[in-house]
């Protein structure tokens, strides 16, 4: 049995046993984005909720100030914000910093890895609402941001759980043995994490069928975070790079009506959200 083998087996162990702390849904997020989804909150119900928590406020104002959020003015309040940006927009925004809560509370073993997989996941959500807009779908811009955001979810949870191992097994973990253990439990777990969240079936389907070679053609937000996150591995932001791909002869570049100048343009959208996020670290 190789030690790939034996590390899944220990973390499905683990997982069975219940003796695991899997990452829980900020409930400020959770709450914004299952009423927003529901149309059941207004601009003024977004603030309350918001001001409950004057860190995620401020996050809030300093990400609707970026360059990727903001407008000609400066927003000063959560009410120009979300006035400004929508409630769509501010609940998937609200979403980016409770993910990015939980890829950089550790302080373990991988603490380097889980921050690189944070610029992964940024770059790849960037890179989603970039693609919906470009194509169109300005409808589905949020809802293919904020599925980019959870593609890697599975991720971050394993590598938690196999931070905790390594306290009690004195097994030297080599990133090919941690690397074959993610590639084959991250889009299951992930998926089973989003089912405790509660989050929409269509979020599921993005994380379930990441990889697979089968895959649902018409979710369009799982067609634009396949292509976005392959981009990503061409262009280096990736935990597998994959210079070398040529993304015209992807199935979804076809099903998205992609041709050869869009691609340019979304690598140099990556580029530049990469590049970004490298200066922010």
């Amino acid at each position: 049995m190789n030690d790939a083998v034996s590390l899944i087996n220990l973390i499905d162990e683990r997982l069975a046993s219940g003796e695991v702390e899997l990452p829980v849904l900020d409930e400020t997020a959770a709450k914004i984005h299952k009423q927003v989804s529901e149309n059941s909150i207004d601009a003024e119900g977004i603030v309350s909720l918001l001001e409950q928590d004057p860190i995620l406020t401020t996050e809030v104002l300093r990400m609707a100030n970026s360059s990727f959020f903001a407008g000609l003015s400066e927003v000063r309040n959560l009410k120009e914000a979300t006035v400004r940006l929508g409630n769509k927009q501010i609940a998937s925004i609200v979403m980016s910093i409770s993910q990015k809560r939980m890829y950089s509370a550790s302080g373990g073993l991988f603490q380097a890895r889980l921050l690189s997989l944070w610029s992964h996941t940024s770059v790849v959500s960037l890179g989603a609402r970039w693609l919906a807009n470009s194509l169109g779908y300005r409808a589905l811009a949020d809802e293919a941001f904020v599925a980019g955001l959870l593609h890697d979810v599975g991720k971050l949870s394993l590598l938690r759980i196999i931070e905790d191992l390594a306290q009690t097994n004195s097994t030297l973990l080599s990133d090919d043995v941690v690397n074959g253990a993610l590639l084959q439990l991250n889009t299951s777990h992930g998926a089973k994490l989003l089912d405790m969240w509660n989050l929409p079936d269509v979020f599921v389907q993005v994380v379930s069928q990441l990889d697979t070679k089968e895959f649902d053609e018409s979710n369009l937000s799982l067609m634009m975070v396949r292509l976005v996150d392959k981009a990503s591995a061409v262009e280096g932001f990736s935990d597998y790079p994959e210079p070398d791909l040529a993304l015209e002869s992807l199935p979804e570049a076809e099903i998205l009506g992609l041709c050869e100048v869009d691609l340019a343009e979304l690598r140099i959208v990556i580029e530049d959200a990469g590049g970004g996020m490298q200066k922010a670290a």
